[in-house]
């Protein structure tokens, strides 16, 4: 039968609302049940590039190896793994305002620049 191509058909295109999203998202860890943290890099580089911030006004709280929790103001963090004074961005705890407020704070998860991490869930309280 040459005009019958009912083996060559491909089955109906599902309706949007059978469609489940697979793709895994970057905020949301399913598994664990939060969004995830955004890493110290994202807020250092926001903080650095954004207009809306002042570099200047922010201090880095981290882990040194031989002195244990030190800060250092935002203007004088090394980024260049070349350079004497560097500190890896996983030495970051926490990334305050000169006002004294966290922005970012990894062992509680806080991230007030992008509300990412448990900020998110505190954002929106307010539809529970």
């Amino acid at each position: 039968m040459a005009g019958d191509n009912t083996e060559n058909q491909l089955p109906p295109s599902p309706k949007s609302s059978e469609i489940k999203d697979r793709s895994p998202s970057p905020e949301y860890d399913p598994k664990a049940g939060e969004n995830r943290l955004r890493p110290a890099g994202d807020i250092i580089n926001r903080i650095t590039w954004d207009s809306g911030f002042e570099r200047n006004d922010y201090i880095i709280g981290f882990v040194d190896r031989f002195e244990g929790q030190l800060e250092v103001s935002m203007d004088s963090w090394k980024k260049e793994t070349t350079h004497e004074e560097f500190i890896p961005q996983h030495r970051v705890l926490y990334i305050r305002h000169i006002n004294g407020e966290i922005v970012w704070d990894r062992r509680r998860r806080i991230d007030k620049i992008f509300s990412s991490g448990n900020s998110a869930f505190s954002e929106l309280a307010f539809l529970a």
